[in-house]
């Protein structure tokens, strides 16, 4: 099949490196305007009965929502659902997703249907690097807490 019909890519969390599928697409396609399209013309054939300019702004409208609802699907596909990582996240503000991906681990060290899951393969830090890190302040690494 061709991969121009291909929604989802195969990858690996960059921080636990579990696979996972993720949406290619981050903004509207040409399918997403010719769906927007169509659904202002039922729209407005159910509303007015006969052509209506007013089609132009329920079609503006469609295709706002219709990328609204694309960026959602591929923000949430994105966060790794294993760790908590969330790469968009990490780019702006690397210590949020430090944070975000403890009280991940936290939660699934707490939660008994992770007893029997397979491990996470967190990034090993070596104990010389890792005592550099923490002697300049980084806080506790989480790598070494598990």
């Amino acid at each position: 099949m061709l991969s121009f019909f291909h929604t989802r890519h195969n990858c690996y969390c960059a921080f636990c490196k579990s696979p996972r599928r993720i949406y290619r697409r981050k903004n509207i396609s040409f399918m997403n305007v010719v769906g927007s399209a169509l659904a202002s013309l039922v729209l407005m054939f159910a509303l007015w009965q006969q052509y209506d300019p007013r089609v132009l702004i329920v079609f503006v409208i469609c295709l706002a929502i219709s990328e609204v609802f694309v960026k959602i699907r591929w923000r949430l596909s994105v966060v790794c659902r294993s760790c908590g990582f969330d790469p968009v996240l990490y780019l702006k503000h690397p210590e949020q997703a430090a944070n975000k991906v403890k009280e991940q681990l936290d939660q699934r060290r707490q939660d008994p249907k992770y007893l029997l899951a397979k491990p996470l393969n967190l990034p090993a830090i070596p104990a010389d690097k890792a005592k550099a890190l923490q002697e300049k302040g980084k806080g506790r690494l989480v790598s070494r807490s598990i």
